[in-house]
């Protein structure tokens, strides 16, 4: 009898711990593969190596992006430094692209233009985008970094891991910041806690602005996103369409992460296995909030 008790006893345990291995929340790495001519790649999670906190990942699964709602938020500059930009043409574009990504009706979008200040829309359906007319009044100084701050805070919120979702921002500047209240880094850590991918697309053609360049750079690749430099309007519709196709083509990385029980910023590295031939974008960090 006691045999038999013992047994039922570990069989319980096993399910047990079964169950919680299932209900554990997950973390949602998003990761973009190009094979060759920078072209979007099938994989399986066979075909990477994950590390998270040093730790290698084991148990991982692989999410297809495009079977995962959107949340698109669209970050426009509309400073001074924009004046020498076709900006109605480019907001055009953009509206166009926004039409292509939301499709669903659990998809959403926001539009968010700044100058000194920050003016965002509310969440927007697929049917609200139709009487939706986002106007470029050029002028003022840049404060780009709250303008991202607050369409993480006011906009996204923090990551929800319970629901999948991709969560996109597309930046388009030329990144100078002049008069933003908060730093590069605070920005950069609301971005983290959000989850969002930023692609942004540089609007400064001389070639001068550095800075502004490594700023936007660096925002896509902390998050997992792609960075394109010396966008004319002219070849924005090009450069939105790679972007689509991007987001369109977007996995998830999904599994249990060490330490899950504490709050943190994980570092995470994901490679190609060996002889896999494969260019890897994803987020190098993320906010676990269990």
């Amino acid at each position: 009898m006691k045999r038999v008790c013992k047994a039922i006893l570990l069989m319980f345990l096993g399910f047990s711990g079964r169950a919680q291995e299932l209900s554990a929340p997950k973390v949602l790495i998003p990761l973009i593969a190009n094979g060759s001519h920078h072209r979007p790649a099938g994989i399986t999670v066979e075909s990477l190596v994950i590390t998270d906190q040093k730790t290698t990942v084991a148990g991982a699964t692989l999410l297809r992006g495009a079977d995962l709602p959107v949340e698109l938020g669209v970050l426009i500059d509309v400073s001074n430094s924009q004046r020498d930009v076709h900006l109605d043409y480019i907001l055009k574009e953009t509206r166009l692209f926004v039409d292509e990504i939301i499709r669903g009706p659990e998809d959403r979008a926001f539009f968010l233009k700044f100058d000194a200040r920050p003016q965002a829309t509310e969440w927007l359906r697929k049917d609200q985008l139709q009487g939706t007319t986002i106007k470029a009044e050029i002028g003022g100084g840049t404060a780009l970094y709250d303008a991202l701050a607050t369409a993480c805070q006011q906009r996204m919120g923090p990551r929800d891991w319970s629901k999948p979702t991709r969560r996109v921002l597309l930046l388009i500047s030329d990144g100078e910041d002049n008069l933003s209240h908060v730093t590069r880094d605070d920005a950069a850590s609301e971005a983290l806690k959000s989850g969002a991918v930023i692609f942004t697309i540089d609007t400064e053609l001389s070639g001068m602005s550095y800075r502004g360049v490594k700023v936007m750079e660096n925002f896509a690749k902390l998050t997992g996103g792609e960075s394109f430099t010396q966008v004319d309007s002219k070849d924005m519709p090009k450069v939105l369409a790679n972007i689509q196709e991007l987001i369109d083509g977007m996995y998830y990385l999904s599994y249990v992460p060490p330490d899950a029980a504490k709050s943190a910023v994980h570092e995470v590295e994901v490679k190609p296995a060996h002889k896999e031939k494969l260019e890897l974008t994803y987020a190098r960090k993320y906010f676990w909030n269990p």
